[in-house]
């Protein structure tokens, strides 16, 4: 506030007391009509300043305190808060630190009433630049800030054995970052708007290991499991599940190559067991269902139905040296009527199976 230059009272050879430019008064050190020097202000909305004066300005070392309850007190440049000083808001918060303009801008803590703590920098009024939020709790943010915002590089950890570091945009997780889960699984990957999405890799507590890309928090795309018992699926995923195109390897040795969904065979596959017999159809629910082809590995070729997985429906089955089999299954047994040809297609035996025994004709 201005100063007029009419003194209404002189207190002493060092202090006056003049009418400001707003109508409130000023009692004080005075130069050329002018608050200079120590001094206090009433202001007329009820604000009152005490401290330093500069040719009129508030310059210097003073504190300011607002009719609604806030203040402020430290150093001042013509009229605004600038350099160190302490600011008390009216919903108890306290903020010191340096200023700039009026502005919290530079080095600063702001002691927030709930027991929270920011320690860092600011840029007119908000934390901008590196610095290390405190929740009471014990959780915190170290790292990068942008318009109040947690923005670059940062860590938080939560305090409860959860953490993430890495990138930050507006507040959310987004770009590369490693999420500490609390009982000890952990994502290290791409993010975007708070999820794992993009490529990453997932370490599960109990020894999986989920490497490919996850889109919206879930496994979703290509991708290789690597489970802890030593199998391997390799291949695409849905919303978490195995489907789609994939190639499963056991530890056992078997593998299967086809068609999945929900996290089974399902569909066109082939599957090659350790001895080498080959399985080739379609599949449900990781059960051959439908038309199947085998080739055993002595050389034996089955070609018939299975429902379920058991073979069920006609046959037809030739091994290694020719010798052919024409009939019916049910419930994986041979049965009903039969007829077998030797290798030039003459029948050398005919007759039925009941329960997978044989009744000669």
């Amino acid at each position: 506030m201005m100063a007029c230059s009419v003194p209404v009272k002189a207190q002493n050879p060092a202090t006056q007391t003049i009418t400001l430019s707003d109508g409130g008064r000023y009692t004080g050190q005075v130069l050329h009509g002018k608050p200079n020097g120590k001094g206090k202000a009433v202001y007329k909305n009820g604000d009152v300043y005490e401290g330093e004066f500069l040719k009129g300005k508030r310059h210097g070392q003073g504190t300011y305190t607002f009719t609604d309850g806030e203040k402020y007190t430290g150093e001042w440049f013509q009229d605004h808060q600038h350099g160190m000083g302490d600011y008390y808001f009216m919903n108890g918060n306290r903020y010191s630190g340096l200023w700039y303009k009026d502005y919290q801008s530079g080095q600063g803590t702001m002691f927030y009433y709930n027991g929270d703590k920011y320690e860092g920098e600011w840029a007119e009024d908000k934390r901008a630049g590196k610095g290390r939020y405190t929740f009471k709790n014990g959780a915190f943010y170290d790292g990068y800030w942008l318009d109040d915002r947690k923005n670059g590089k940062g860590v938080f950890d939560w305090g409860d054995g959860s953490s993430y570091t890495g990138d930050w945009v507006n507040n959310l997780k987004e770009g590369k970052g490693t999420y500490v889960y609390g009982d000890g699984e952990e994502y290290s990957g791409q993010w975007k708007n708070d999820l794992p999405d993009g490529r990453g890799i997932y370490k599960f507590k109990d020894g999986d290991i989920y490497e490919g890309y996850y889109v919206e928090g879930e496994r979703h795309g290509e991708g290789i499991m690597r489970y802890k018992n030593g199998d391997v699926y390799t291949g695409r995923f849905l919303r978490g599940e195995r489907s789609g195109q994939g190639t499963m390897a056991w530890h056992n040795g078997d593998v299967y190559v086809g068609l999945w969904e929900q996290g089974h065979e399902n569909g066109v596959g082939k599957l090659t067991k350790k001895n080498n017999d080959v399985f080739d159809g379609v599949f449900v629910n990781g059960k051959l269902d439908g038309e199947v082809v085998i080739h055993y590995a002595d050389g034996t070729r089955f070609r018939g139905t299975f429902r379920n997985g058991l073979r069920e429906g006609k046959a037809i089955e030739e091994d290694a040296k020719g010798v052919r089999f024409e009939g019916s299954y049910h419930e994986d047994e041979r049965d009903g009527s039969f007829v077998e040809r030797d290798k030039t297609g003459a029948i050398t035996a005919q007759g039925r199976y009941e329960d997978g025994k044989r009744i000669e004709m």
